[in-house]
């Protein structure tokens, strides 16, 4: 199969969740094997060669206790296993987390157990937990916005999930489907008006952790976005649409900012931003393609899968 590296994004409300999922239907009814390391670091543990009696042919976690739930004490047993295994031996004598690489502190994940791998940005582990629960949530504990706070929790993630997982998923030529990536400096670099503490273009670029992440970019991007001229009364529109029964962090909060960062989707401001950073690090930026934020899910889904079906060709 095709090496691809594909991650969705946009802006706040675009519906990355929904994509993913229609993604990995239609790499099941092709009959590959999937796998979605999404979630917390007990969730990416359950795909751990040691639980294989347990995890084959299941996507997730998730899913195998959706289908096992009835049997309490069974669903109990592996929620148990799972959690002796983080918490017993490993870095610090306290944890031992997951990954691809076999060393004596993680515990091993084969690469070779599915096809495709499925992940997200932020990660519900490591770096990205701090993000997920702080950086978009400041207000909660009487702060504001800090992009340039983000953008090193970001960073510091790309490392991690790159040295973890992604660098040998590349290496062994897997799909890597991923909900956002490095793009999301959308929402963290400068801007003199609407931005003006977010970090520098150039600053962000050298950080250690988007070195790995622009030396190895996707190798494509689906963002679904509004029109350059986005509002923000488009947005409140949207917003109310789309965020029945949500909990809406900082970001989503503010208008202004999605007006912003969709804008930045949009336009060429993404391309220029990857053609940078690619050419800093040597590598060959992404194939950009843009899906209409207002077309139906059903439309998006049949654009994004003849589309991945092409790239499938090439």
């Amino acid at each position: 199969m095709t090496f691809i590296d594909l991650v969705l994004g946009g802006p706040d409300m675009s519906g990355t969740t929904t994509q993913i999922e229609d993604i990995i239907a239609f790499f099941q009814e092709q009959g590959k094997e999937v796998r979605d390391l999404r979630g917390t670091e007990i969730d990416a543990l359950f795909h751990a060669q040691e639980f294989s009696s347990l995890n084959f042919g299941y996507t997730s976690l998730k899913e195998f206790l959706a289908e096992r739930k009835e049997l309490s004490s069974f669903y109990d047993g592996v929620v148990h296993s799972l959690c002796k295994k983080l918490f017993d031996g490993g870095t610090n004598q306290d944890l031992q987390v997951a990954s691809m690489v076999k060393n004596d502190i993680t515990t091993y994940i084969n690469p070779d157990s599915a096809e495709i791998w499925i992940m997200e940005e932020p990660p519900k582990r490591g770096a990205g937990q701090t993000n997920r629960t702080f950086e978009q949530q400041r207000t909660k504990y009487g702060s504001q916005i800090h992009p340039l706070s983000a953008a090193h929790c970001h960073q510091t993630y790309r490392s991690d999930e790159f040295f973890r997982f992604r660098k040998i998923l590349r290496e062994k030529s897997k799909v890597i489907v991923r909900s956002r990536s490095e793009e999301s400096a959308c929402y963290q670099i400068h801007h003199p008006q609407q931005l003006p503490d977010g970090i520098s273009r150039e600053q962000y670029l050298r950080l250690p952790g988007h070195q790995f992440a622009f030396g190895h970019p996707p190798t494509h991007l689906f963002i679904v976005c509004g029109p350059e001229t986005w509002t923000e009364a488009d947005y409140l529109e949207l917003k109310k649409q789309r965020s029945a029964g949500r909990k809406l962090d900082d970001h989503e909060l503010n208008p202004a900012y999605q007006v912003l960062v969709n804008q930045r989707y949009a336009t060429s401001w993404l391309e220029e931003l990857y053609e940078q950073g690619c050419r800093l690090y040597g590598a060959e930026p992404p194939k950009i393609f843009r899906f209409n934020i207002y077309d139906s899910k059903e439309a998006i889904k049949q654009q994004m899968t003849e589309r991945l079906r092409e790239i499938l060709k090439e």
